[in-house]
C-alpha cells in the first residue's frame, strides 16, 4: 500500500511556474529554455575570454490558464565565463554559468504567495561553430548547455525550490547573417530536454521537451552602439507525475522585445533588454527586463 501523498494539479502548476522562471536570465543558463541576446553568436578571436554578469527581473500579475489568479516576481543574478578556443578542431566556446534566484510566487489556485531564494542549477557546455566568417559576418553554431542538479532543492517544497533536482540539456542552433554595413539578422531553433525529478512529493516528476524559436534583427546605430528587436515563440513543457499527464500544463507563449547595447570601452559592453508577453497559455503573462555587463579579457 502506497501512503505517499500525490501532488495536486495546482502543485504541479507551481512547479511549471518555477521552471518557467529559469528563462529569466537572458543567457544560456538555468533549468528551462532561456532567452538569448542579439549577436550572442558573433565570434571573437581564439584566446578571447569573456566574463559576463546578468541582473534580470520578471514580473507578472496574471497566469493565463485554467486558473488565472496568480502573481510572480523574480529577481535573478548570474555569472557567466566563456573562452573562445580551437581545442574542438574548430572554433568553440567552453563555458559555465552560475545562477541565483530570488522570487515571490502565488501559484494558480493557492491562497497565499511564497518567497524563496537560492542558487539555481549551474550549467556547463559551449558552442561549436560550423560557420565562422567574420568578413561577411556569417556565423552558425550549436550551443549545448547541461544543467547540473546541484542547485538548492527542498524535497518538502519542491515546487518553489531554486534548484530543479534533475538533469536538463539546452540545445540551440543559430544562424547569423550580416546584411549591408549595419544590419545583422539571426534565427535560433531551440530544444530543452529534461531528466526526471525522482523526489517530488515521493513521486517522479517528468516534463516533455520545450521547443522555441528566437529571431533577432539588429542595427548599428553608431560604431559603439546597436539596437535590436526580437521575437520569441515557445511551446511544450507538459508535465507528468508517475507517468500520468497533467492537464493544462503545456505552455505556449509569444514574446516581443527590444535591446540596446553600448561599448563603454573597447573591452566593456552594457546591454539593456526589455520584453513583453503578448500571447500566453498555461504560463505567466507579464514583462521581463535584463541588464548585462560583459568584459573582454
Amino acid at each position: 500500500m502506497n501512503n505517499t501523498k500525490t501532488p495536486t494539479s495546482t502543485a504541479l502548476k507551481t512547479s511549471l511556474c518555477i521552471l518557467s522562471c529559469a528563462g529569466l536570465l537572458g543567457l544560456p543558463a538555468t533549468a528551462s529554455a532561456v532567452n538569448l541576446n542579439a549577436r550572442d553568436f558573433v565570434s571573437a578571436p581564439v584566446g578571447t575570454v569573456i566574463s559576463a554578469s546578468y541582473l534580470s527581473n520578471q514580473h507578472a500579475d496574471e497566469f493565463h490558464g485554467a486558473d488565472d489568479d496568480a502573481y510572480l516576481n523574480v529577481n535573478a543574478l548570474a555569472y557567466r565565463q566563456l573562452w573562445f578556443s580551437d581545442i574542438c578542431g574548430t572554433l568553440c566556446t567552453p563555458q559555465f554559468v552560475l545562477p541565483y534566484l530570488d522570487f515571490t510566487v502565488k501559484a494558480p489556485g493557492q491562497p497565499h504567495d511564497a518567497d524563496e531564494a537560492g542558487f539555481a542549477d549551474p550549467q556547463i557546455g559551449g558552442t561549436l561553430y560550423v560557420i565562422n566568417d567574420p568578413e561577411t559576418r556569417t556565423y552558425s553554431g550549436l550551443l549545448t548547455l547541461v544543467s547540473l542538479p546541484l542547485g538548492e532543492y527542498d524535497a518538502n517544497r519542491p515546487g518553489i525550490s531554486a534548484g530543479a533536482n534533475r538533469w536538463a540539456t539546452h540545445l540551440a542552433y543559430n544562424y547569423t547573417q550580416g546584411i549591408g554595413e549595419r544590419w545583422i539578422v539571426e534565427g535560433n531553433l531551440e530544444a530543452q530536454l529534461y531528466g526526471s525529478n525522482d523526489d517530488y512529493h515521493g513521486s517522479t516528476l517528468e516534463q516533455e521537451p520545450l521547443y522555441r524559436l528566437q529571431a533577432f534583427a539588429s542595427y548599428d546605430i553608431t560604431p559603439r552602439t546597436y539596437g535590436a528587436l526580437r521575437l520569441i515563440y515557445g511551446q511544450g513543457g507538459e508535465l507528468e507525475i508517475d507517468g500520468e499527464t497533467i492537464a493544462d500544463t503545456e505552455q505556449r507563449y509569444t514574446r516581443l522585445g527590444a535591446e540596446l547595447a553600448h561599448n563603454v570601452t573597447p573591452r566593456d559592453r552594457i546591454l539593456l533588454a526589455l520584453s513583453q508577453d503578448i500571447d500566453t497559455e498555461n504560463a505567466f503573462h507579464g514583462s521581463q527586463a535584463l541588464l548585462r555587463f560583459s568584459h573582454v579579457w
